[in-house]
C-alpha cells in the first residue's frame, strides 16, 4: 500500500522541519536578532510541534511496518522516527526538571555572606539597559520562593533543602594556592573570565548556554579560615525567566555549574 512509505517520508520531512525551525530559532538568539524569550517561547514551539508530528507518524509507520512485514522507505522512517525521539526527549527532560526544581536561580555556598558580583555589575546593567529582562544582582536569601512541592519558604532554606550537597571548600594549603587553582578550574571549564583579583581572592567570570545563550553569572571567593583556607563560590541565573512558562527556576542549572566547578577544582593543580 503507497501510503505506508507516505508516513515515513511525513516522519522525515517533518524532522527536517524540526530541525531547521529549532537552529533558526537557536542561532537567532545567539547572533541577536531577537532575544532570548522569542526564540525560545515563540520559535522553538513550532520546533517542537513539527517534531511531535515526526515523532507520531513515524511510530505509525514502524507499526504498520511490523505488521506488513514489509519496510518500505525504511531510511526515511527510522531517521524520522530516532531524529523525533531525540528532538522530543530534551524539552520534555527540562519541562520535568522545571517541575521538580524549586523556583530560585541564585545558588551559593555561603548563604549567609555569599560572593558579591562587582566586575559583573556593569555588564548585567549594559543588558537591562538594551531592555533585556535581568535578575536583581543581590542575593534575596531571606525572600520566600516556591518549592516543587507547592511549599513556599525562604530562598536559603530551599536551598538547604533541595541542593544540601552545596557547601564551601576548605583547604590546608595556602589562600594563594587555593585561588590560582580556582583560575585555572574557571578557564578549564570554558568560562568567560572576567575578573581576577588575587588581593580580594576574587574571580568573576559567566557561562553562557550553547543553544540560547543564556547567561550565568559567577563569583568565586578565596580567602584564608582557620589553619588553611576557605572557598565559597555563586552562580546566578542572569535572564530572569520570571513570566515565562518555565516560571523564575534555573531548573537546576547553578547547583550544577557548581557541583561541576567543584569537582574539576578537585582535579586541577
Amino acid at each position: 500500500m503507497r501510503l505506508r512509505p507516505w508516513l515515513a517520508k511525513l516522519s522525515f520531512a517533518a524532522l527536517a522541519i524540526a530541525v531547521a525551525v529549532g537552529l533558526t530559532a537557536s542561532l537567532g538568539t545567539r547572533l541577536g536578532f531577537w532575544d532570548y524569550r522569542f526564540g525560545l517561547f515563540a520559535l522553538f514551539p513550532w520546533c517542537l510541534a513539527a517534531a511531535a508530528l515526526a515523532l507520531v507518524s513515524g511510530l505509525a509507520w514502524v507499526l504498520w511496518a511490523m505488521i506488513a512485514n514489509r519496510g518500505e522507505a525504511a531510511r526515511y522512517g527510522i531517521v524520522g522516527l530516532i531524529g523525533a525521539i531525540a528532538l522530543v526527549a530534551l524539552p520534555l527532560y527540562d519541562i520535568s526538571l522545571a517541575m521538580t526544581s524549586p523556583q530560585i536561580h541564585d545558588i551559593t555556598t555561603d548563604v549567609e555572606h555569599p560572593p558579591q558580583f562587582v566586575a559583573l555589575l556593569p555588564l548585567r546593567q549594559q543588558d537591562a539597559r538594551d531592555g533585556k529582562a535581568v535578575t536583581p544582582a543581590r542575593y534575596d536569601g531571606a525572600q520566600t520562593a516556591r518549592g516543587p512541592d507547592g511549599e513556599t519558604a525562604p530562598i536559603s532554606a530551599l536551598q538547604r533543602k533541595y541542593y544540601p550537597d552545596i557547601h564551601p571548600r576548605a583547604d590546608l594549603t595556602s589562600p594563594q594556592k587555593l585561588f590560582d587553582r580556582a583560575v585555572k578550574t574557571a578557564y578549564r571549564m570554558g568560562w568567560h573570565v572576567i575578573a581576577v583579583v588575587p588581593q580580594e581572592g576574587r574571580i568573576e567570570a559567566t557561562d553562557t548556554s550553547l543553544w540560547f545563550g543564556l547567561t550565568g553569572d559567577i563569583a568565586i571567593r578565596v580567602k584564608p579560615a582557620g589553619q588553611g583556607v576557605r572557598l565559597d563560590i555563586r552562580s546566578k541565573s542572569r535572564d530572569d525567566m520570571t513570566g515565562t512558562p518555565f516560571g523564575p527556576t534555573d531548573m537546576g542549572a547553578n547547583a550544577a555549574r557548581i557541583r561541576s566547578f567543584l569537582k574539576t577544582l578537585s582535579d586541577t593543580y
